[in-house]
C-alpha cells in the first residue's frame, strides 16, 4: 500500500500559502498546510512529512507557544528524513543564516526577495532527483532500468539523502520501511544498497563496479 509523500508548508500569508501548496500537489506531494508553529508541531505527531518549507516571520501568524525555532528544532531531533527549506525574507541575512543552522544545520534557504518562482524551480528539482539508478517521480521511487516502484515516502526521503550527500536518522516505523527497501533493492537488482549505521541512521551507497 501506498503512504503518499508529504510535504509541511509554515506559511502565515494565505495566498503564499495556497501557491506553495499547489506546487507540492503538482510534483505529486501531499501538503500539510500550517499557519503556526503549533499547529505543524501538533501535525508531526501523525504525519512523516520528506519535506518542508519554512517562513521564519510569523506575523501574520495566530498566536502560538512554540516558534519556528522549536519546530526546525523538532524536525532535526525528531524528523531527519524531513529536509527543510527555509523560504523567508531574512534568508539572505548571514547573522540569520547562521542562527538558523545552529538549530538546524542541514536547512537550506531561498530568499522571498527573489520571489516565489527560485522556491518553486527547487521543489520540482529535489522531486526529480536521482541516484543510481533510483530516480523520484511523481512523489516515488522508482528503478528505472526495470519501472519497478518503492511505494513507502521513505523511499524518497532516501534518495534525497543520497543526492545531497546526507544520512537520514528514521523514527521507528520508518527504519522497518528502510529495511523493506533493501530487500528491494535488491530483488529488483539494483546497483544501489542501502547501509545501516546504527542508531536509526541509513544511507544509500552505490555498489562498487566490478574490476575489469
Amino acid at each position: 500500500m501506498r503512504a503518499p509523500a508529504q510535504a509541511l508548508i509554515l506559511e502565515d500569508d494565505p495566498e503564499q500559502l495556497d501557491r506553495i501548496a499547489a506546487a507540492m500537489r503538482a510534483v505529486h506531494l501531499e501538503p500539510i498546510r500550517t499557519v503556526s508553529p503549533d499547529r505543524a508541531l501538533r501535525l508531526l505527531r501523525y504525519n512523516h512529512p520528506v519535506l518542508a518549507v519554512l517562513d521564519l516571520d510569523m506575523s501574520m501568524a495566530p498566536d502560538s507557544a512554540a516558534t519556528v525555532e522549536d519546530l526546525l528544532r523538532h524536525l532535526f531531533e525528531r524528523h531527519g528524513g524531513c529536509f527543510v527549506l527555509v523560504y523567508s525574507v531574512m534568508a539572505d541575512e548571514i547573522r540569520e543564516r547562521k542562527r538558523i543552522e545552529a538549530v538546524h544545520p542541514f536547512a537550506t534557504f531561498v530568499s522571498k526577495h527573489d520571489g516565489l518562482e527560485p522556491l518553486l524551480d527547487r521543489i520540482r528539482r529535489m522531486m526529480g532527483v536521482r541516484f543510481g539508478d533510483l530516480h523520484v517521480r511523481r512523489g516515488l521511487t522508482v528503478h528505472e532500468p526495470t519501472g519497478q516502484v518503492f511505494l513507502h515516502s521513505v523511499g524518497v526521503s532516501l534518495v534525497l539523502g543520497a543526492a545531497l550527500g546526507q544520512e537520514v536518522v528514521l523514527q521507528d516505523t520508518e527504519a522497518k520501511a528502510a529495511r523493506r527497501m533493501r530487500a528491494w533493492l535488491q530483488r529488483v537488482g539494483s546497483e544501489v544498497r542501502l547501509v545501516d549505521l546504527g542508531r536509526r541512521c541509513y544511507a544509500l551507497h552505490l555498489d562498487e563496479a566490478p574490476e575489469g
